[in-house]
């Protein structure tokens, strides 16, 4: 997105706005307000239905939005779904409104954490000054939203730097994204340092959150689980650290205090689907029924008219609907799930309960059927959350009394994510449930061992120079963990080398191309894998 305002003298003048609200005569009145404020570009819509239709169809610069939009999505669902869509970036200034000054509302109104947001009445003065400040704001943020938008990483982060070095006006911005991009590009040492560095100048939420990511990924569990309950309690209205210290408690099997956590949550913003639906897997978690008929009856709601695919309330109410002897109520759940999201993983979790209630009619000859169909279409599947699925649906298939199948995609999700702690440590409770606790350690340890040698021996016969040699260890590893990112990329990264050392090879660039493209699917934005693939590019194009 290029705005429009970086390159102008008057920065509202040369705006591009839209205007989402709506009352009719308080949409005249707020587009005159902004005309009086400056902006000759304003675009308004009185609904969620033609904002998003607008958003997708051009750059906004500032989008001025009410909070209640009557029928249909909201201005927080609205923003969540153009960021989703990357119909905004980090220079878009997005102001959200609203006529409630209760503090759930103001809750309400930052939860997808809007640029400012405005209480009714607004003055001209009061708008003007707060547009002022934003776009300004904004404006050293213009190429690097550019960068980030084309998932150049790595010249977003120059930007950044050379942003810092400027003396920008915008640093704390540029810093957070700093950070994050390190993070993105699994630089984590020095998304440490610029997280330490934010906390040095003051107590900063956003900061304190990050570090706590940085710890977490360092299993560093303690120092990450007290500094995200201080940032919850220093910053009560900071939402998102509650977010990420429930995962922890729920990682560290916590759950009480994970319930009473999202409760508080809950409590302070009401209308976030993602967190009702968190608060209800756990409470259920814990049998905790009335809780969670609660948590998943308001989460389904929430989403009727969201973006973000939500699947959980659906599958936790369908759960409790078989499990009380009322399969038939489960499957219509269900159906009413896979109407509003036509996707391949609520397909796949569709069938998991359809499993469930099979068997809880008896038809345990049908249950086990479709559970082997199951195994088979969860171990095929690449995309971002394909491993979370399957873990999901083998805990499901544990429930339905499949222990076979439910084992086949343990193991096969345990062999190709052995280095992801928090699955791991899902895959070795549901290992424990089937009495296999031991069984799922070794595998994880034998999972480890096996792609550490390959990438010791790849190591070793590239440093003798045989990269032949090493491109067939790491094949032989890739046919035995095929989704495995670090060894499919490893093997990209040979492959390169044989390629550029003995000449063109139709076959070889083909299954590096192969390798990096499913890398890059269950891992979107991998720095690596883009790099690796520009540098294949580069070589089919000089080889030609």
């Amino acid at each position: 997105m290029i705005n429009n305002w970086a390159t102008t003298a008057d920065p509202l003048r040369g705006s591009q706005v839209l205007l989402v609200e709506d009352f009719e005569a308080m949409r005249s009145v707020l587009k005159g307000l902004l005309l009086r404020c400056g902006t000759q570009h304003v675009d308004t819509a009185r609904d969620g239905r033609e904002a998003t239709a607008m958003l997708s169809a051009k750059s906004y610069d500032i989008v001025m939005c009410d909070y209640n939009l009557g029928e249909g999505k909201n201005g927080q669902q609205l923003l969540e779904e153009a960021r989703l869509r990357n119909w905004i970036g980090p220079a878009t200034v997005w102001l959200m409104i609203t006529a409630e000054k209760t503090s759930i509302m103001v809750s309400a109104a930052a939860e997808e954490s809007p640029d400012d947001y405005l209480l009714k009445p607004i003055t001209e003065s009061m708008l003007q000054s707060r547009l002022l400040k934003l776009v300004e704001r904004k404006a050293a943020l213009a190429g690097i939203a550019v960068a980030m938008k084309a998932q150049d990483w790595r010249k977003a982060l120059r930007l950044c730097e050379e942003q810092i070095a400027g003396g920008t006006k915008s640093l704390a911005e540029v810093l957070r994204l700093q950070a994050q991009l390190h993070q993105k590009l699994d630089d984590w040492p020095q998304a440490q340092a610029v997280y330490e560095g934010v906390l040095q100048r003051g107590p900063i939420p956003w900061a304190k959150l990050g570090l706590a990511q940085v710890l977490l990924h360092n299993r560093e569990l303690e120092r990450a689980q007290a500094l995200l309950q201080d940032t919850v309690r220093e910053h009560p209205q900071y939402l998102e650290a509650y977010d990420e210290l429930a995962g922890l408690l729920s990682s560290q099997g916590q759950g009480e205090q994970q319930v009473a956590l999202l409760e508080r949550a809950v409590n302070l913003s009401p209308n976030s689907a993602h967190r009702q639906s968190a608060l209800g897997v756990a409470a259920l978690a814990r049998d905790q029924r009335d809780i969670a008929v609660r948590a998943f009856s308001r989460a389904i709601k929430l989403t009727e008219h969201s973006a973000i695919e939500s699947l959980e309330p659906f599958l936790g109410m369908a759960r409790m609907q078989t499990e009380a002897g009322n399969p038939g109520e489960a499957q219509k759940l269900v159906a009413t799930m896979t109407q509003r999201y036509n996707s391949h993983d609520a397909q796949l979790l569709a069938k998991a309960e359809q499993v469930r209630a099979l068997q809880a009619l008896g038809d345990k000859a049908g249950a086990a059927r479709l559970a082997a169909e199951l195994v088979a279409l969860s171990a095929d599947e690449t995309s971002p959350g394909a491993a979370d699925i399957a873990a999901r649906i083998a805990e499901t298939l544990i429930d339905a009394q499949q222990a076979e199948a439910a084992t086949q995609l343990l193991q096969h999700v345990t062999r190709n994510n052995y280095d992801n702690e928090r699955l791991l440590q899902r895959t070795q409770r549901a290992f424990e449930r089937l009495g296999l606790g031991m069984a799922g350690g070794e595998l994880v340890a034998a999972a480890r061992r096996e792609a550490t040698n390959a990438m010791k021996d790849s190591m070793r016969l590239m440093a003798e120079g045989d990269p032949q040699a090493a491109l067939e260890g790491l094949r032989s590893a890739k046919t035995s963990m095929p989704r495995n990112v670090r060894v499919l990329l490893n093997f990209a990264a040979v492959a390169m080398t044989v390629l550029q050392r003995h000449g063109r090879s139709a076959a070889l660039e083909a299954e590096m191309r192969q390798s990096i493209t499913t890398a890059q699917a269950l891992k979107p934005d991998d720095a690596r894998a883009a790099d690796l693939l520009q540098q294949l590019d580069r070589w089919t194009t000089d080889a030609a």
